[in-house]
């Protein structure tokens, strides 16, 4: 399994999994078309199928321009994210439920996408919409089989989604969710808000160490400058995406995925909205 990242508009990044293997492909979230259409074309794939986390149009205003191949989203998305090109054909996304590669594809049972180890599972993990799936993929085989988390808006690097279409509370349940995956999973954000977050966080640096919040949750002022200014260093000299960073490293620098209570969980959310 490869996973490339593909930027769109001004600062979503939407991804192109593919199995080298048979030269196919599916796509994640394309808030544009142009940009996936000529990677698949110059890398000579097939597109299998599109993936939306949620129903926002800068996760899926490139559908129309795709090719007409089944597009999956939840359920609650059923009637709000389009099918590709001219095709009507739609699948959904339950909680906790699980595919296959040839699955996903609808493809009859006996063709070489039979053999391909991706397997792809997914958590409802509401607040920023109602609609907001994570998708989860593992190549079983791989040595490591290390889960990659397709998070949609619900989670960035040192900071988390608005709550849109529901409560701090439903987020907060969420980001739990996601923090019980494996800590080696590899996260994958549907926006590069690592600027804006980390000047937020930094910018509270005195009053969070003032009102003693240690135990409610960790907030190390100088790792999230240190991660900044590498992020400022490589956007200066590279055009590249960032490596998918690892859960438990979020983690240990994301204070909105170490707050431990909801009422502060809210208190921080809307500080940030703010911001």
């Amino acid at each position: 399994m490869r996973i490339q990242t593909v930027p769109c508009l001004s600062d979503n990044l939407s991804y192109l999994v593919v199995d080298d293997s048979t030269r196919t492909c599916v796509v994640i979230d394309p808030g544009e078309a142009r940009p996936f259409l000529e990677t698949i074309r110059d890398q000579n794939l097939e597109l299998l199928a599109v993936l939306a986390t949620h129903h926002h149009y800068d996760h899926i205003g490139g559908l129309s321009q795709m090719p007409s191949v089944p597009v999956w989203s939840s359920r609650r998305d059923l009637e709000r994210v389009p099918g590709a090109g001219d095709s009507k054909v739609r699948y959904v996304f339950d909680d906790q439920t699980s595919f296959s590669w040839s699955a996903l594809a609808k493809r009859q049972p006996g063709t070489p996408l039979d053999a391909v180890k991706i397997q792809i599972h997914t958590l409802s993990i509401p607040g920023h919409t109602e609609g907001q799936v994570a998708i989860v993929m593992t190549d079983e085989s791989s040595a490591d089989k290390t889960p990659h988390v397709f998070v949609g808006d619900t989670l960035f690097a040192f900071g988390c989604g608005r709550c849109l279409e529901g409560t701090p509370e439903i987020l907060f349940a969420s980001l739990q969710k996601l923090k019980s995956l494996p800590p080696a999973s590899r996260l994958y954000f549907g926006h590069e808000y690592t600027e804006k977050n980390a000047l937020f966080w930094l910018s509270h640096r005195k009053s969070v160490q003032s009102e003693a919040r240690a135990d409610l949750f960790h907030f190390n002022p100088d790792l999230v400058a240190g991660e900044l200014e590498k992020h400022m260093a490589l956007m200066r000299t590279s055009h590249a995406p960032k490596p998918a960073p690892r859960l438990d490293d979020e983690i240990g620098r994301n204070p909105f995925l170490q707050i431990a209570t909801v009422s502060e969980f809210r208190r921080w959310r809307e500080l940030r909205n703010a911001f």
